[in-house]
């Protein structure tokens, strides 16, 4: 399951997958225990590919943080969302060190780990997943540029091969008339008598 599809909605604990679309919004299905509910469409639900973390340069994405904490704590669950604040600050720090202090609260810290640890526990690991270069030009390694010239040349000699061998093409005189033009006779000049 991938990062996006998984919805954190305002007012309700824990995390959610999208199932269908109601009459009045959304219905999702619980990731701790698989209850299924109704989500008004006045609720706000956010993305959890769509959360990002501010750092001292740039905003980090949720599952880059996530990626972290899973390689770092080598794939144990969290420290406790209930801990003291001094001890989630550690942490935290821990996984991010650039992580804005002014803009990233303790309730925000709090939801991190969390959410990391009901992943962990619904069974989800990856978190960043491979992304695949998109570019129109690709650049082939030398050998296969010479496999590929190697094959253009093969069907040029089919190519050639196809045309009969007697059928040359004939060296014809050349018209300089322009189309349509009529040529005018030339009057011979009066037999003197």
């Amino acid at each position: 399951m991938k990062l996006a599809e998984i919805l954190a909605i305002s007012g309700q604990p824990g995390l959610y997958k999208y199932i269908a679309q109601s009459r009045n919004g959304i219905i999702v299905e619980s990731l701790a225990d698989g209850k299924r509910i109704p989500v008004q469409g006045t609720s706000k639900v956010s993305s959890l590919g769509d959360i990002a973390i501010f750092t001292e340069t740039a905003d980090v994405p949720l599952a880059e943080v996530f990626q972290n904490i899973y390689d770092i704590n080598k794939g144990a669950e969290a420290i406790s969302p209930k801990s003291p604040n001094e001890a989630l600050k550690k942490e935290m720090k821990r996984f991010l060190p650039e992580y804005d202090e002014d803009r990233v609260h303790v309730s925000d810290m709090k939801k991190l780990f969390s959410w990391y640890n009901i992943l962990l526990k619904a069974g989800i690991t990856t978190f960043v997943e491979e992304e695949t270069e998109k570019t129109d030009a690709v650049e082939e390694p030398e050998a296969d540029k010479k496999s590929i010239k190697k094959v253009k040349d093969a069907n040029s000699l089919k190519d050639d091969a196809k045309e009969p061998k007697s059928a040359k093409v004939a060296a014809k005189p050349v018209n300089t008339k322009p189309a349509g033009a009529k040529v005018a006779k030339q009057k011979t000049a009066p037999k003197a008598k």
